[in-house]
């Protein structure tokens, strides 16, 4: 096992490389650069002038071509320096340590609802196979399954913020945030995560509820199962101690596909619900031409899908010890 994840790293950096060596390309090809757009937004009267746009360009090495430029990139990554961004010329370390909990409050919320509610669900949809409830459960899950997040977080933002006022409509806290205490503010932040949080988790939850439903129907018709019936064990031990074991080999491996997913899903939805995280921050750096500060975003979306992965594979062979990695 250690053998296989040392190669694994080794890979895993290889490919860092590659993608970000071809993100760094796409990005320096874009129309305009940070300097020129932050020309236009600029009042005339606060107008740079050539020589601080020289001075600038060196400074975030402009001048050179994209792939000196990428290797300027790569020498600093390599000295744990991500640079500073051009559009608030902070460091990018900084503005990402600020937002990347945010982010991860989302997806780490849904991941855990994910995974806590589809097993149970996936049980009992099992042990009532052929029923109403169970059709009907199955359709629901197939519906929510169909119905992308962005539109489901539109009508929710209308529905729940504006005309119920449930909810608040969008951020990450309230104006009055600074002046709560510990509970209060606590409390804010859960209402305002509800949504995002909501529209993150209700499609993967219908997705891997099926996902379990399914594997379970496949593994109650082995031999072993019917022994077991045979002998008089009651259908929700059945499902839930013998049949449900040899499912978790499947469910496990799932899980390493399942952050990436609600990675890039949190630059479609935290942009919607204006949730101040990384995945709004990736879509305001585009818009800003922010080199510095989509390369450290693309590294760490990057690094979460390869070890995420990892993940997967180690969790493979733990739950069933006879896979072994060489």
């Amino acid at each position: 096992m250690f053998t296989y994840i040392v190669r694994r790293l080794l890979i895993g950096v290889l490919t860092l490389m590659v993608v970000t060596c071809i993100i760094y390309g796409l990005i320096r090809n874009m129309p305009g650069t940070p300097l020129t757009l932050l020309q236009q937004e600029t009042r005339m009267d606060f107008q740079m002038s050539p020589d601080t746009i020289r001075r600038l360009e060196a400074m975030y090495h402009l001048d050179k071509t994209w792939y000196e430029g990428y290797a300027y990139w790569l020498g600093d990554l390599m000295q744990g320096d991500l640079g500073r961004s051009i559009s608030s010329r902070r460091r990018v370390t900084t503005i990402v340590a600020e937002r990347l909990p945010r982010t991860l409050l989302l997806t780490g919320s849904s991941l855990l609802l994910t995974y806590v509610l589809c097993i149970p669900l996936g049980l009992w949809a099992t042990a009532s196979a052929g029923t109403v409830q169970e059709r009907v459960l199955i359709t629901f899950l197939y519906m929510l399954f169909a119905l992308p997040a962005y539109v489901a977080a539109v009508y929710l933002k209308l529905i729940v913020a504006v005309r119920l006022e449930l909810l608040p409509l969008y951020g990450t806290t309230g104006d009055n945030f600074r002046e709560l205490d510990f509970a209060a503010q606590m409390w804010d932040i859960i209402r305002h995560s509800l949504l995002p949080v909501f529209c993150f988790t209700y499609g993967s939850l219908a997705y891997y509820t099926r996902f379990v439903k399914s594997n379970m129907m496949e593994v109650v018709q082995q031999d072993y199962i019917r022994t077991a019936k045979a002998k008089g064990v009651g259908p929700m031990k059945l499902i839930a101690v013998h049949a449900f074991r040899n499912t978790l080999i499947p469910l496990v491996t799932m899980i390493g596909l399942t952050l990436p997913v609600l990675l890039g899903g949190s630059v479609i939805l935290e942009s919607i619900f204006e949730w101040n995280g990384i995945g709004r921050l990736f879509i305001d750096s585009l818009g800003k031409r922010d080199y510095p500060m989509i390369m450290a975003l693309t590294l760490i979306f990057s690094v979460m899908t390869l070890a995420g992965q990892l993940l997967a594979d180690i969790l493979y062979a733990v739950v069933d010890p006879r896979i072994t990695y060489k």
